[in-house]
């Protein structure tokens, strides 16, 4: 049906109306108003909505990431902010990178085991010892392992100790005790008090146990010409050049006149979990042909790691990351403790916090402190023990000090890198740029 000649008029007269509206000035300004709004809002309303994908995506990383590390029934990250190296959870400070690459090589299999490795690793420690004495040196499992193959020494003369010198070890075991792991073998001459050489006439050889365990220096007896030896067990040592006159080493030790250093490879030697026994050749040849030594000798790759960890202190002791941790200036610490002050006094959790300086430890008790930086924390709903508890138990796991109701978190044996994360596990609010 064809249209009506008047509603085909209505229709030209409203096109024309629409085409001369579109061309009259203002009718054109308020399209290009409107639409340069509309194409303002697009970026906008676009930025709104990537931004919160982002957020849901970064909350859900955080998540995953979150349950992922709690299924990690091994190996617990451990962060440790209690002021003392040598803690009872361990030290929190990794090791290495290329000591680390050392024991996977042989940890894979498919090298070359047997004798052959380690003479070539016996000999490469060799050359770290001092030039003037016939030493050499041996690696046990652990540093009680260390302690244990020593006692094998008694088949070749009696092992005695001072009862001044019959202190704890850092772990707490006395010295005594801590060598008679497979059978009684020490024997104690004198009495608590001061130390003569002739509180040990009974004996015709002998070779005397002493210790340093931090509380006051160790000083070696002057046994003139009598067939006496002396084992020195150092909780905290290196054992090349000192990196303080406070600290001991196995070279200075040996160069005062010891004939034997016991110490563990672990702390500020940087190597893994092990024990060293540095002595007299002939000596150790006796321990390490014992029919012990086997079930107590660290395996070959732990002792590869040891001997890079050793090596790698003697070339540049600010690659081993304790090392570098024990060198960081209290400027350093001084500034991280601000920043995380300014997180952690924003956050909802945290009651008050106040910076301190007290001395970091190398082991708790030891007379071994280096500068530290600390931030005392009181929570708002949580004890400081259970607050202390509850940062234990989270991954990674926070080790603090405790002090009457305060939680004290030291930063002396934290790495940097850390400090977000521990920062964000205390409850502190994100870092913003400018306190970054």
């Amino acid at each position: 049906m064809p249209l009506p000649p008047w509603t085909i008029e209505l229709i030209r007269r409203g096109i024309s109306d629409v085409a001369r509206k579109a061309s009259e000035p203002e009718t054109l300004e308020k399209l290009k108003t409107q639409a340069t709004e509309i194409l303002q809002d697009l970026p906008e309303t676009a930025a709104r909505g990537l931004d919160a994908v982002m957020r849901k995506a970064e909350m859900g990383k955080e998540s995953v990431q979150r349950w992922t590390r709690k299924q990690t029934a091994i190996a617990i990250p451990m962060i440790n902010a209690s002021g003392v190296l040598k803690h009872p959870e361990g030290t929190g400070v990794p090791l290495s990178q290329t000591v680390i690459e050392a024991g996977y090589d042989l940890l894979r299999g498919d090298c070359l085991g047997g004798a052959g490795p380690n003479v070539k690793l016996a000999k490469k420690i060799e050359r770290l010892l001092p030039v003037d004495g016939d030493y050499s040196i041996a690696i046990a499992g652990s540093f009680p392992a260390a302690l244990t193959a020593f006692s094998q020494l008694v088949q070749e003369r009696p092992l005695v100790i001072h009862r001044s010198h019959a202190v704890r070890l850092p772990g707490g075991v006395p010295l005594p005790e801590a060598f008679g792991t497979l059978l009684p073998v020490i024997q104690e001459v004198g009495s608590i008090g001061d130390v003569d050489p002739s509180d040990y006439d009974s004996f015709d050889s002998f070779c005397d146990i002493v210790a340093d365990v931090g509380k006051d220096e160790l000083k070696l007896l002057d046994f003139a010409s009598r067939d006496a030896m002396q084992a020195v067990v150092l909780p905290v040592a290196t054992v090349g050049q000192a990196i303080d006159v406070a600290i001991p080493s196995a070279e200075s030790c040996l160069t005062q006149g010891a004939d034997f250093v016991l110490m563990p490879g672990d702390g500020i030697c940087g190597g893994p979990s092990c024990g060293l026994l540095i002595g007299r050749r002939s000596a150790l040849e006796a321990i390490t042909g014992s029919p012990a030594w086997p079930s107590l000798v660290a395996s070959e790759s732990v002792q590869a790691m040891m001997v890079v960890a050793l090596e790698t202190a003697a070339a540049s002791a600010d690659q081993i990351p304790v090392r570098a941790l024990l060198d960081t200036s209290v400027e350093n610490l001084s500034s991280r403790a601000d920043r995380m002050t300014t997180r952690l006094a924003a956050s909802e959790d945290v009651r008050d916090c106040q910076v301190t300086m007290d001395n970091a430890k190398l082991i708790d008790g030891g007379r071994w402190e280096v500068s530290s930086r600390q931030l005392r924390l009181r929570h708002n709903q949580l004890s400081a023990h259970d607050w202390a508890e509850k940062l234990a138990s989270d991954v990674p796991a926070v080790i603090v000090g405790l002090e009457g109701d305060q939680v004290v978190v030291d930063l002396r044996w934290v790495d940097t890198a850390s400090d977000n994360q521990l920062a964000k596990t205390l409850g502190g609010v994100e870092e913003t740029v400018k306190d970054a």
